[in-house]
Parts: C-alpha cells; structure tokens; sequence
C-alpha cells in the first residue's frame, strides 16, 4: 500500500523501516530491491507491482527515493520522495550545457522539493535550493 504522508503511518506496530533508492517503474525482483525486501519478508512482487504502477507518472530510469515502512505482521507501507536535490541541480546543468543557473530554474527544483516538504515554507525550501546550489559550484545568475 502506498501512502503519501508519514503521519499515517502507525508507529506503534512499525517493525522496520529501509530507504531504498529505486528508478521509476523498475522496481524488479532481483537486487537490489528483492534482496533488502527479501531479508524483511515483504512479498516483493507485491512491492514491485505497487511501485510501478505508483510511478508511471515520472519518467522512466528516475531515481527515487523509497521509504518503506514494514509492520510486525510483515505487511508494509511506502512513501516515494521526489530525487535528490543535487540530481535535479545536476540535470538543469546538463539541459543548459554550462554551471550556470537562472533563478527561476531554482525556483522550479524548489517547488519540486516543497511537494514533500510542506512543513517547510517555499521561502525557506527555495534558500535551501540555493545554498546545495552553491556548495556544488555552481554560478547562479
């Protein structure tokens, strides 16, 4: 089952919780997803057909980041975040061709990142864009 918010998600009967970086709509039975899902009884074939059809809107290969939630009756939940903030810094790169970056290129990673960051304000999100933007080098115009 996959949920959108870490507040639904019942504590009290949580077992174990793994982070897994998947590409979208290519979570398959073999490593390293069925592995790590494997070793904590999670009907992998479940998982994977959950995921896929969960990230057909994403373009396919997309790196994401997976939080899988798994319950001591060996039943789970995940949530999927959007890519890393340095991996959308690094494709706005490579589609202009040079380390330079526009405002409104930051402010479009920004909105992408307060999607799963909402207790954030887009002010705060946006400054946190900027400053990942700088530590990488990057000039911003």
């Amino acid at each position: 089952m996959q949920i959108k918010e870490v507040n639904q998600i019942d504590f009290s009967k949580l077992n174990k919780k793994i982070i897994l970086v998947v590409p979208a709509q290519n979570a398959k039975l073999g490593p390293p997803v069925g592995a790590v899902l494997g070793q904590a009884k999670i009907k992998v074939k479940d998982f994977c057909s959950l995921f896929n059809e969960y990230t057909k809107k994403f373009q396919i290969g997309l790196p994401l980041r997976v939080f899988v939630y798994v319950y001591k009756n060996d039943s789970f939940d995940f949530i999927v975040s959007a890519p890393s903030t340095t991996f959308l810094l690094k494709n706005f790169i490579n589609m202009n061709r040079s380390k330079k970056l526009n405002l409104l290129s930051i402010f479009k990673i920004a909105l992408i990142k307060h999607q799963e960051r909402q207790q954030e304000s887009l002010r705060v999100t946006f400054r946190n864009v900027i400053n990942i933007a700088l530590r990488m080098g990057i000039i911003i115009i």
